[in-house]
């Protein structure tokens, strides 16, 4: 796959302005504008905005409570920039401003004044009352623009994604499944697992749903039907990271519920397979083998690790990842107690996935939409309620995946939930059918679109299911 120079040039360039302004910002809050380290800071972040005005003639850094972007591309969250992104975020959004738009080139003195301004803003104590673009006025500086702070920057990956950003996802995926594959191959083997693999998987996955969560999900649809004991654990790897982004979770937080949620089903390993891969219905005696891999999958990841590093996220998870809320389901337990918050995350995610997935042992999976209503139905019950809720915003209510029928006669494909709270019946969509029932290959289109008198063009009028039109789902996820 071919991918422009500039689609490289413009990421690369927004993650050095994020890096260029931080250092310049907190260099003046360090020296004084005559100190070599300023100027040599000021001199890096004009040859930064430079090279903006040269690619895209214009140089604009916008900040929101969880997102950057640089002329309109958002930027990727990388591990070893992650504590710069972070502090130039916090920083920006504590000046109360929405960002900074260089409306021209400026020189390595001006940068480094610029710098010097708005470094120390708020600890020039007695002026607070003076807005930031009148400091800079005073200061001479007047090649660059405040920006005001407004509502939530609105994201739309699949507007923006360029072929690099989807080739990267998939990727992300693929690696994730194939280090599922090698970890459970070298449990039976009684081989050492390739741990540093699975922690490269976790933060690449953390990566995506930190910058393109939407696309990341749209990979579940993705099963490998000869392989879903991987696929599953990779699934609920993204599910479980993209829920408890949702609620807040530091990135460290996200890390560890990553690594829990893509080991939990390990035990696995431990049950036969010709109990693991049977086909119809589970004998009582097999059954109760099938469910010991709860515990199987604990005392595996105790055994392999040294004393002292106890993984007891993981153990946890392992062990109580079909445990309901009201402590029903399996293992059966005698003592009662309270589930582990990473265990009733990875609870939702594993019942989804699992769900919605065929088997060979279940060749009629759920709908998406239908295991939502699911999740709702035993809220309380099986599921946390709270978190039920959070992964329903995730997902939307019709989530990715689904296949609707729109009140034009068209039938169209859910890809991605729009990224509005208030929008969760409005999806991005792939449209597969025209209103005459001819198959198409259709443009995907927000169902927030609506016309001058402003209606909404279309909307979903009920959810189908895809196996009753011999209609491949993953297929068309394959292909984006």
């Amino acid at each position: 796959m071919s991918v422009s120079p500039i689609i490289h040039a413009r990421h690369g360039l927004g993650t050095e302005l994020v890096q260029d302004l931080w250092v310049a910002f907190r260099s003046a809050q360090l020296y004084e504008p005559t100190n070599e380290t300023l100027k040599s800071a000021g001199q890096k972040l004009a040859a930064c905005i430079r090279s903006l005005h040269e690619l895209d003639q214009a140089a604009k850094l916008e900040v929101g409570d969880d997102i950057i972007e640089v002329n309109g591309v958002r930027v990727r969250m990388e591990l070893h920039t992650y504590e710069l992104y972070s502090k130039l975020r916090t920083f920006v959004n504590e000046l109360g401003v929405g960002g900074f738009e260089w409306t021209a080139l400026i020189d390595a003195d001006e940068a480094a004044d610029f710098a010097a301004v708005v470094g120390r803003y708020t600890t020039n104590g007695g002026r607070e009352h003076v807005t930031l673009g009148a400091r800079l006025t005073e200061a001479g500086i007047q090649n660059v623009k405040v920006l005001t702070r407004g509502g939530e920057i609105v994201h739309d990956p699949f507007a923006e994604a360029d072929s690099l950003t989807k080739e990267r996802v998939g990727v992300t995926y693929r690696m994730g499944v194939a280090v599922v594959r090698d970890l459970l191959e070298s449990q039976r083997e009684g081989r050492l697992p390739p741990r540093y693999r699975i922690r490269r998987a976790v933060q690449s996955i953390v990566d995506e749903v930190l910058t393109e969560q939407m696309l990341i999900l749209g990979m579940t649809c993705l099963r490998d039907y000869d392989e879903p004991t991987f696929t599953h654990s990779v699934n609920v790897c993204i599910l479980s990271v993209s829920l408890g982004h949702k609620i807040g979770l530091t990135r460290l937080e996200l890390y560890k519920l990553g690594l829990a949620a893509l080991l939990h089903d390990i035990g696995k390993v431990d049950v036969p397979k010709e109990v693991l891969n049977k086909a119809g219905s589970l004998t009582d005696h097999e059954w109760s083998v099938m469910q010991r891999h709860t515990t199987y999958g604990a005392w595996r990841l105790v055994s392999e690790r040294t004393p002292g590093t106890m993984p007891a996220h993981e153990m946890l998870v392992a062990f109580e990842h079909h445990l309901n809320v009201d402590l029903s389901g399996y293992p059966k337990l005698y003592t009662p107690r309270e589930l582990s918050f990473y265990s009733k995350i990875v609870g939702i995610a594993d019942a989804f996935d699992a769900g919605t997935t065929p088997r060979v042992y279940k060749t009629d999976p759920i709908t998406p939409a239908r295991m939502v209503e699911i999740l709702e139905e035993q809220s309380g019950t099986r599921f946390d309620p709270v978190l039920v809720k959070a992964f329903i915003s995730v997902l939307g209510i019709v989530p990715v995946g689904s296949m609707c029928l729109l009140d034009t006669g068209e039938v169209a494909i859910v890809m991605t939930p729009d990224p509005s709270a208030k929008n969760l019946r409005r999806p991005r969509v792939r449209l597969i059918a025209a209103a005459d029932g001819v198959r198409i290959d259709g443009p995907e289109l927000s169902l927030t679109e609506q016309d001058d008198a402003g209606r909404y063009s279309r909307s979903i009028v009920k959810v189908l299911d895809p196996d009753k039109y011999g209609i491949d789902i993953p297929s068309h996820f394959a292909e984006a």
